[in-house]
């Protein structure tokens, strides 16, 4: 229906994005908000108006306190832009190195599958023969308060690969963590595994 129907133009869908966003963005910033309701965000000649809003105020978060996390009112952690760095590997390569997102499953998979015996035993213990979608789903769907993974994208022209995953998993004590780097074959040995190291004991130093 927004898309246009009976005569009827289309919802602005780039307002529409801009709305969703800086709600999100509302949300994130400001924990002392315990609720907020937008009913109806309505459509008129393509354009989207507020005509009832309701914000309920949470007293408690006005206090000051010394939470774990920087955002202790969500449920789940904002992808954490800080750790996202331009870095070169020894021969001079240009990669970005940031935590993984969810939508990054298609070019892990490929990574994994064109990896070495050798490198899967290194990683794994073991070489595995196949990676389920479901196997992905866990790695690439985290929750960045209780572990991160940072993977270094190498672009090849219009293409991206993904050509190194290290991860750190927190225990919840906060109090120990385990960490694991693999670095494709191709780009072994130009320092981005002691990289990758330095920056996991970093983030696991900054939890």
């Amino acid at each position: 229906m927004i898309q246009g129907y009976r005569g009827r133009p289309p919802a602005d869908l780039k307002q529409l994005e801009q709305i969703l966003s800086s709600f999100s963005n509302l949300i994130v910033d400001f924990p002392e908000i315990a609720e907020i309701d937008i009913n109806p965000l309505a459509l008129s000649d393509g354009k989207a108006y507020a005509l009832d809003a309701r914000i309920v105020m949470d007293r408690s978060a006005l206090e000051p306190a010394s939470p774990s996390s920087p955002y202790p009112h969500l449920v789940i952690t904002p992808y954490p832009m800080r750790y996202v760095i331009p870095w070169r590997l020894s021969d001079g390569t240009e990669v970005i190195l940031r935590p993984i997102r969810p939508e990054d499953e298609p070019l892990a998979k490929e990574m994994r599958a064109t990896l070495s015996e050798d490198t899967l035993r290194g990683r794994f213990f073991q070489v595995v023969k196949k990676i389920t979608h479901e196997m992905l789903i866990r790695l690439c769907n985290i929750d960045y308060d209780r572990e991160m993974a940072i993977v270094a994208e190498f672009r090849e022209g219009e293409k991206k690969r993904i050509i190194a995953i290290g991860r750190v998993i927190i225990e919840p004590d906060f109090r120990s963590s385990e960490f694991a780097v693999v670095v494709h074959d191709d780009f072994q040995v130009k320092g981005l595994g002691y990289k990758l190291v330095d920056m996991l004991i970093g983030i696991a130093h900054e939890k």
